[in-house]
């Protein structure tokens, strides 16, 4: 038996090769003799030493993309779609290349896949998977920007073949619906694969530990003053609290490089304030798992918490955090950087006194695994 998952793997967002490993484990433990392989869904090799970019460049490259999705969104010009293209016209013997692998089956791991900046290499691996038959499934997919009209009809052709054996999303089932499937199919409700984190990986949570992790992002959901200060009013407050903190990223440069910005901007060296970023998944894991809880924006910084029972905040920038908390029954753990800074840490200190509720974190990773595995065996998919 041969297997492909694909996913956003080499990402220097580390949470979607967190996704992949986790996928890898649950067929690897079902098949132990089948032929297994990861892939990155853009052809990256490794995980690349990343270079470091001024807060000016960054706040430029945010500038250009918001013009790119104006015009786009306006149809002066679908300028998502043109660069898409480009991007995936430079891996055409890649996608080549996997298909006539001849796998028994396509994994598409997880993540927020169905979105514009990813649809196009989807829609060229399903085209060749078609062409030669190789059945293929998506597995607790979420939803992000799709602006263009010509990706969504150009996805949402190819995921109507009858090779595509599951569609399944640990987030907006109703948006994925809407914007691909229209009524020729539905999606399934499953969970993040990433809540097997505590099992695939060799970390352990530090029971004795003090000191609440601050996970920042850089985000262009919101003007950077508002949440930089957002972070300057959790510090002074914490420091006003003699609680320990220190600052860490899911592995993307620029997330790093804002964090050390914020420190400047509160007089704190980053040397003693922010971890390093992370360089591979292990890393990210070991630095989530030192901290006693989290106020942090990535997901799959909660996700990763959850696994290993450290409570959380999120602070939301994109209605998936919110989906997560929702499914664990914890919605009100979600804050916005227009809460007060005393409501953030009430939350976080009645997060860790409630904890989670483990049977239903371990009833959701069943869920997730026997989905899929189902799926691969072949089993009818029930919503």
């Amino acid at each position: 038996m041969k297997i492909v998952i694909i996913g956003v793997y080499y990402a220097s967002n580390l949470g979607d090769a967190v996704i992949c490993d986790c996928v890898a484990y649950w067929i690897r433990e079902r098949w132990p003799q089948a032929e297994i392989d990861v892939i990155d869904i853009e052809n990256k090799q490794c995980f690349e030493k990343q270079t470091s970019t001024s807060l000016r460049l960054l706040e430029y490259r945010r500038r250009k993309l918001q013009w790119d999705y104006f015009q786009t969104k306006h149809h002066i010009r679908d300028r998502v779609y043109y660069w898409n293209q480009l991007d995936v016209g430079t891996r055409q013997l890649f996608y080549d290349q996997i298909a006539e692998k001849q796998y028994d089956a396509a994994v598409f791991a997880g993540g927020q896949l169905f979105m514009d900046w990813l649809s196009v290499d989807l829609t060229e691996f399903l085209k060749r998977f078609e062409k030669v038959g190789t059945p293929v499934y998506f597995n607790a997919c979420g939803t992000g920007i799709a602006i263009s009209e010509k990706i969504r009809q150009l996805l949402s052709h190819y995921l109507q073949s009858p090779n595509v054996k599951l569609i399944s999303t640990r987030d907006d089932k109703s948006q994925i619906e809407k914007r691909y499937l229209g009524n020729q199919r539905k999606a399934i409700i499953t969970y993040d694969p990433a809540l097997w984190s505590a099992q695939v990986y060799d970390a352990k949570k530090n029971d004795t530990s003090q000191i609440i992790g601050l996970g920042v992002m850089y985000s262009s959901h919101a003007p950077l003053w508002r949440i930089t200060r957002f972070w300057l009013r959790i510090i002074q407050k914490l420091d006003e609290k003699n609680i320990p903190w220190k600052m860490f990223c899911n592995g993307d440069i620029d997330d790093y490089n804002y964090a050390a910005y914020i420190l400047e901007k509160a007089g704190k060296h980053k040397e003693e304030y922010l971890y390093a970023y992370p360089e591979n998944p292990l890393e990210l894991i070991k630095q989530i798992t030192s901290f006693r809880s989290l106020i942090s924006f990535r997901l799959h910084s909660h996700i990763i918490a959850a696994s290993f029972q450290i409570p959380a905040i999120a602070v939301i920038w994109d209605e998936k955090l919110r989906f997560f908390y929702r499914n664990i029954g914890h919605e009100e753990r979600c804050k916005t950087i227009s809460d007060r800074v005393d409501s953030v840490l009430q939350a976080l200190q009645r997060a860790e006194e409630e904890g989670y509720d483990y049977d239903l974190i371990e009833k959701q990773k069943r869920v997730s695994r026997e989905l899929l595995i189902g799926a691969l065996n072949g089993e009818e998919q029930i919503e």
